[in-house]
């Protein structure tokens, strides 16, 4: 999973522009072969689907009414702003602080399965299109093949990959994220990072490795509880959380619905 070699230098460009066409459509679309999908389709699923879920906190501005924190330049209370979703978006608590020139602070957490199969079928058809793969001779697109095929291919039977990627609208903030993320070690984030099953209950993390190439921050956890999958179709949401989130200063906590969990007729997770 860390070997990106050729995965990397793309991955930037997808995330920039894969936000562009994450918008809903119709499902009938996602039971092709990965390699009918248009951009829009790749990019929805990458980005807005039962494998890849974003949560996004907003800090208040301060108010000159508000005299000492609004010179300092401190945000408001814990407010949900959503609309009910779990995956939704929340203002910062008190304490934040916006660097010189940034209004309001920002910040976007998007996990994504990266054990399931569709996540990296989307990320493919992708890389395939920013290459114009449809149209290369058939030795090229059998060379292209060749060098995604471990990563389209690997086997995830033993473990739940996580992938989490983050930004912020303050570049000091930024910096910070980039840091905390990158210092962290499997054994530093035992009592942070957690995976929580409806059958198996909390998982703790096996493995961690930091952003390489614009994946994000990649989280392992194990597969299988007393010998069983530790999740079903329809046993409820699979929850990754973060018990001290960088930045935000508060739990941090991305759902993932089992029930909409099938992929070309298998329960991809």
């Amino acid at each position: 999973m860390r070997n990106h070699g050729f995965l990397v230098g793309g991955m930037a460009m997808i995330l920039s522009i894969a936000t562009l066409y994450a918008q809903k459509k119709t499902e009938s679309w996602i039971d092709e072969p990965y390699t009918k999908w248009d951009q829009k389709e790749a990019a929805e699923l990458f980005n807005n689907s039962a494998w890849a879920q974003a949560k996004s906190f907003r800090g208040q501005p301060a108010s000159v009414s508000r005299t000492g924190a609004a010179r300092r330049g401190e945000h408001g209370t814990v407010t949900d702003m959503g609309m009910g979703s779990s995956n939704s978006s929340k203002s910062l608590g008190t304490g934040g602080k916006a660097t010189l020139g940034t209004d309001v602070q920002e910040f976007s957490f998007t996990a994504r399965l990266f054990s399931a199969q569709p996540i990296r079928d989307a990320y493919v058809r992708m890389l395939q299109i920013m290459n114009h793969y449809d149209g290369l001779p058939l030795d090229r697109q059998h060379a292209f093949d060749q060098q995604l095929d471990r990563f389209l291919h690997a086997d995830f039977g033993q473990q739940v990959v996580i992938t989490l990627s983050y930004q912020t609208n303050d570049p000091v903030a930024q910096q910070n994220l980039n840091k905390w993320f990158d210092s962290q070690t499997a054994d530093t984030l035992k009592q942070n990072a957690y995976l929580f099953s409806p059958t198996a209950g909390q998982l703790e993390l096996v493995k961690y490795f930091p952003e390489q190439g614009g994946f994000g921050a990649e989280f392992v956890f194990p597969r299988l509880f007393k010998g069983e999958p530790i999740l079903h179709p329809g046993a409820g949401k699979l929850r990754f959380q973060l018990t001290q989130a960088p930045m935000i200063h508060q739990i941090m906590y991305i759902d993932f619905d089992s029930s909409n969990m099938t992929y070309k007729d298998q329960f991809a997770y």
